[in-house]
C-alpha cells in the first residue's frame, strides 16, 4: 500500500513540476510541423516529465493539442482526471486504435506515443549487435511497433477512403465514412499521416536532494525506495541547472512504406475497398511496421543533444588499464567535440560548442570539474596524484534497473550515445590514441587554424604602401631537439609577431620551444585591428597556448608590453597548469592619461553611425612607433577602447596569479607608466615573485640595444624557476620522435 501512494505521489509531484520548472527549455526544428499533417511524435523516454512536457512545449510553439497514451494503472483518482483532461488515454483503452485513428485521419490532435513502452532508466538501448533491445519487466526485448501500425492504419484508410471518393455514385461511401464518424471525404483528403521522431535530451543529468523529494516528504514520510529514486533524478532536471533540449526530426511519410510492391493488391483501388477496411489488416502490416520501427528508433537517437558528459563518460568507457591526467582528459574530450563538430551529424550542445576550446586551453571548467566529482564520487575514477584510473574492479555495486540513475549515473550517460555507432566509435579512438599522436592532431590544428586567420586577414585587410610583408605578421614555431620548456610568447599592441623575434631566438638557443602568436588584427592594418575586441587577442594567445601544450607539459607564458597582461591573465586562469609566467613593460597605467577618454569618444562615434553622421566620427590617430617596420603608424579608437579594457582585466586578475612570476619595467617607459611594475609585483600573490627595473628611456626594450639584458634576465629566472630543469621531459603531449628547428618559413608549408 505504502509503495502505491508512494508511486501515486510521485506523478503528483511531477504534475506540480509543470509549475516549477526552472530548467531552460529549448525547441528544435519546430517548423517541420505542417498544417497539413496527421503528426505522431515518436519520444524517447527517460523520466515521467515527458509525458507533460512535450505536449505542453509543443502547444506552447504551435497551438497544437498534443494527445497521448499512459500506463493503465495511472488512471485513478485525481491523477486520471488530470490525464483525461489532457487528451491522454489508457494503454489498454479497448477503443484506444479507434480513437487514435479517427483522430489522424481528421489530423485534429497529434499523438504522442513513447515507443520504449516504459521510462528507459539505464538509457540502455541497444545490445552488443548493436539491434534495439530495452528493459522490461526483468527482461530485455525490442520497441514496440504500435505508432508504426496506428500510422499506417491511418494512411491506409486514407488511401481507400480517396479510393471511395473517386468512384461516381459508390454506395459504400457513407458507410465508410459513418465507420469513422466522418461527414465528408475532404475532412481527411486534405491531410498526410507522418511520423516526427523526437528526442530529449537533458543536460547536465544529475540525482540528488531538490525541491521536489522535499516537498514529497512533508505529505509522506514512508516513500518507497523507487519513488526517492526517480523524485531525485526527475527534480533535479527541472532545476534550473538543468538544459533540456527537444529535437524534433524531419518527418517520415508514411505513404512511402504502402507503397512497397508487397502491398500492391491491398492499396489497389477496386470493389471490395469497404469490405477491406471492415476487416482491419493491421496483421499484414507487420513487415513494414518493424522496418518503419527501425527507422524512427535511429532517427531518435540520431537527434541526441551531443554534451560534455556524454564525451566524457563514454573516454572513460574505453579508458581500459591507463592512468590518464586532467590534461589527457581535456585533450581527448577537445578532440571529439571538434572532429564532431566537423561532422556535422549531430547537434552539439551551446555548451559544447562554445567553450570546448577552453578544455585545451586549460581555463577554469566548471562541467569538467563537475563530471570529475561525479566519476570520483561513484567510484568509477580512482585517483593517485596527477593520475586517474578506472575502476576496473568487478566487485564494484552493480545497480538494478531502478536504482541504477541513483547509483551509476556515469553509466547511464555513456549508454545514451550508444546507438551511435559511428560516433562511439570515434570516441573509442580517441580514448585509445598514443599520446604523441594525439599531441600531433591537436598542434596540427591549431597551427593551420592560425596561419589561416593570418592569410584570410592579411588578404582581406591588406593596404599597399601601409601593410608589412607576410614575415612580420606571421605566427611563428621555434622548436629544438630536446626541450627544456616551451615558451607561449605575445607582442604588443599594435606590433607583430617580428617584434619578438628576437627573444624568441635567444629563448630557442637555450632549449626553450617558442610559439610566437600573432594577436587578431595585428601585422595586416590597422582597419583589421579596428574590429578587434580584446578577447579576441586572448583567443589567439590561447591557441598558441594549445600548440606548446601539445609539446611538453613545461608551460611558460610570457609576453611584451600587451601582451604581458596576456601572459598574466593567463596565469591567472590557467593557474598550476603552467609553470612560470613574465611579463615586460606590461600597462596598468601609460603615460598618455587622455586615452582613458577614448571609450567614450568611441561610444561617440558609435551614435553617429546610427545617426548617419558618420563623417563627422574620429576614428584614428596618428602613432609614431620606434620600430616603423613593424608598428602600425595609424592607432584605431577602438583598439585603444580595448587596450583600456584589457588593462581593467589584467588588473582585476593579479591576485589569481600564484605561480612564479617575472615582472620586467624600463624605469623611464616612454608608453607605459613605469608604475605599472611595481603595481603588477604588489598585486600578484604568488611567493616566488620578482621586479626588475632596467634603465631605459624607451618602451621597446625587447629591440635594439641593451635587448641582450633583458634576455639574460628572462633566462634567470626560468632556470630558477620550480620544474624548469634542463633535461628533457616526456609527457602525454610530448612527441616521442626527435623534435627539430621549425620556424615561420616551415610553419607556411
Amino acid at each position: 500500500m505504502a509503495s502505491t501512494f508512494s508511486l501515486s505521489l510521485t506523478k503528483w509531484s511531477l504534475d506540480l513540476a509543470t509549475k516549477l520548472i526552472k530548467a531552460d527549455v529549448r525547441l528544435h526544428n519546430v517548423e517541420a510541423i505542417k498544417d497539413d499533417m496527421a503528426i505522431i511524435f515518436v519520444v524517447n523516454h527517460f523520466t515521467r516529465l515527458e509525458t507533460i512536457l512535450l505536449p505542453y512545449v509543443i502547444n506552447k510553439h504551435t497551438g497544437k493539442e498534443v494527445w497521448g497514451l499512459a500506463a493503465a494503472e495511472l488512471f485513478k483518482g485525481k491523477i486520471g482526471e488530470f490525464l483525461k483532461s489532457t487528451g491522454t488515454i489508457s494503454t489498454k483503452d479497448p477503443d484506444r486504435d479507434t480513437i487514435i485513428i479517427h483522430s489522424l485521419l481528421k489530423g485534429q490532435h497529434p499523438w504522442m506515443i513513447f515507443p520504449e513502452g516504459a521510462m528507459i532508466k539505464d538509457k540502455k538501448v541497444v545490445d552488443h549487435r548493436g539491434e534495439f533491445q530495452v528493459y522490461n519487466d526483468g527482461q530485455r526485448r525490442p520497441p514496440h511497433t504500435g505508432a508504426a501500425v496506428l500510422a499506417l492504419l491511418a494512411e491506409y484508410y486514407r488511401h481507400k477512403i480517396q479510393c471511395l471518393a473517386d468512384r461516381p455514385g459508390s454506395e459504400d461511401l457513407p458507410r465508410a465514412l459513418k465507420l469513422f464518424d466522418l461527414t465528408a471525404p475532404e475532412e481527411v483528403l486534405s491531410k498526410r499521416t507522418v511520423i516526427i521522431p523526437v528526442n530529449i535530451t537533458y543536460f547536465p543529468m544529475r540525482s540528488g536532494e531538490n525541491v521536489l523529494m522535499r516537498m514529497a516528504n512533508r505529505v509522506a514520510q514512508d516513500l518507497s525506495p523507487r519513488a526517492m529514486e526517480e523524485l531525485s533524478v526527475e527534480g533535479t532536471v527541472i532545476s534550473e541547472e538543468t538544459d533540456i533540449d527537444i529535437s524534433l526530426g524531419d518527418p517520415i511519410d508514411v505513404r512511402e512504406y504502402l507503397a512497397a510492391p508487397e502491398y500492391a493488391e491491398l492499396m489497389a483501388c477496386g470493389l471490395n475497398d469497404f469490405k477491406a477496411l471492415e476487416e482491419e489488416p493491421s496483421s499484414v502490416f507487420n513487415n513494414a511496421a518493424r522496418k518503419l520501427m527501425q527507422r524512427y528508433m535511429r532517427e531518435i537517437y540520431q537527434l541526441t543533444t551531443i554534451n560534455f558528459d556524454h564525451l566524457f563518460a563514454t573516454i572513460i568507457r574505453h579508458q581500459g588499464t591507463r592512468a590518464f591526467t586532467e590534461r589527457m582528459y581535456r585533450n581527448r574530450i577537445f578532440l571529439c567535440a571538434r572532429q564532431i563538430r566537423d561532422l556535422g551529424y549531430h547537434r552539439l550542445h551551446t555548451i559544447l560548442e562554445k567553450t570546448h576550446r577552453a578544455l585545451v586551453y586549460e581555463d577554469e571548467s566548471p562541467k569538467f570539474q563537475n563530471f570529475m566529482t561525479l566519476c570520483l564520487k561513484e567510484g568509477v575514477l580512482l585517483q593517485d596524484g596527477e593520475y586517474f584510473r578506472k575502476n576496473l574492479d568487478a566487485e564494484r555495486i552493480q545497480a538494478g534497473f531502478h536504482d541504477i540513475r541513483f547509483k551509476e549515473l556515469t553509466e547511464v550517460i555513456a549508454n545514451e550515445i550508444e546507438p551511435l555507432g559511428k560516433l562511439t566509435e570515434m570516441i573509442r579512438q580517441v580514448a585509445r590514441m598514443p599520446r604523441f599522436l594525439l599531441s600531433k592532431r591537436i598542434r596540427d590544428i591549431f597551427i593551420e587554424e592560425d596561419l589561416r586567420y593570418f592569410e584570410t586577414d592579411y588578404a582581406r585587410f591588406y593596404i599597399a604602401g601601409e601593410t608589412k610583408g607576410p614575415d612580420v605578421g606571421r605566427p611563428f614555431l621555434l622548436k629544438p631537439m630536446r626541450i627544456r620548456a616551451g615558451v607561449v610568447l605575445a607582442h604588443g599592441y599594435m606590433a607583430a609577431p617580428l617584434e619578438v623575434r628576437a627573444l624568441a631566438e635567444y629563448l630557442y638557443q637555450q632549449g626553450y620551444a617558442v610559439y610566437a602568436v600573432r594577436l587578431r588584427g595585428h601585422g595586416t592594418s590597422p582597419e583589421d585591428l579596428a574590429l578587434c575586441e580584446w578577447e579576441d587577442w586572448y583567443e589567439s594567445f590561447n591557441r598558441g597556448y594549445a600548440i606548446i601544450k601539445s609539446l611538453t607539459d613545461n608551460i611558460i607564458l610570457g609576453g611584451f608590453s600587451t601582451g604581458g597582461c596576456l601572459a598574466l591573465m593567463g596565469a591567472a586562469r590557467k593557474r598550476q597548469k603552467v609553470q612560470a609566467v613574465f611579463s615586460i613593460c606590461a600597462p596598468l597605467q601609460v603615460r598618455n592619461y587622455s586615452i582613458r577618454l577614448v571609450p567614450s569618444i568611441v561610444s561617440l562615434n558609435s551614435m553617429l553611425k546610427k545617426i548617419g553622421q558618420s563623417r563627422d566620427s574620429w576614428e584614428y590617430v596618428v602613432n609614431e612607433p620606434e620600430n616603423k617596420h613593424i608598428n602600425y603608424v595609424r592607432n584605431p579608437l577602438t583598439g585603444v577602447s580595448e587596450l583600456v579594457a584589457i588593462m581593467g582585466k589584467t588588473e582585476s586578475l593579479l591576485p589569481e596569479v600564484q605561480i612564479p612570476a617575472l615582472i620586467i619595467q624600463a624605469s623611464k617607459d616612454s608608453v607605459v607608466n613605469p608604475a605599472s611594475g611595481q603595481l603588477i609585483f604588489d598585486r600578484i600573490t604568488s611567493p616566488c615573485k620578482e621586479l626588475t627595473l632596467f634603465e631605459r628611456a624607451r618602451h621597446g626594450i625587447v629591440n635594439g640595444e641593451g635587448r641582450e639584458d633583458i634576455f639574460a634576465r628572462v633566462h634567470e629566472f626560468l632556470k630558477r624557476a620550480p620544474g624548469h630543469g634542463i633535461g628533457l621531459r616526456l609527457t602525454e603531449d610530448s612527441p616521442t620522435e626527435g623534435a627539430a628547428h621549425m620556424d615561420d618559413e616551415a610553419l607556411a608549408g
